[in-house]
């Protein structure tokens, strides 16, 4: 099937759901509309968001050297004994 459907097991068929009409993608995998985890359980569906949040898609600030960064680094000689 090309596309996105549903993968829920319905158990008393003995057979997967397929649905391919409005499916979106979930922790348990893509469901549709009747078997998202909210509808299993009887509670009122969520709405989609806008995705993630824009602060997820910035790049970090690149971080200027400091003095510290910029010291060379000193050989340390053990000491026979």
């Amino acid at each position: 099937m090309p596309g996105p459907h549903c993968g829920h097991w319905i158990g008393a068929e003995a057979k997967y759901c397929r649905s391919a009409d409005q499916v979106r993608h979930y922790l348990t995998g893509h469901r549709c509309p009747a078997h998202t985890p909210n509808a299993l359980r009887g509670l009122p569906e969520v709405p989609p968001g806008p995705g993630r949040p824009r602060e997820w898609a910035t790049p970090l600030p690149t971080r200027t050297p400091t003095a510290r960064d910029k010291r060379h680094l000193t050989v340390v000689k053990k000491e026979d004994r």
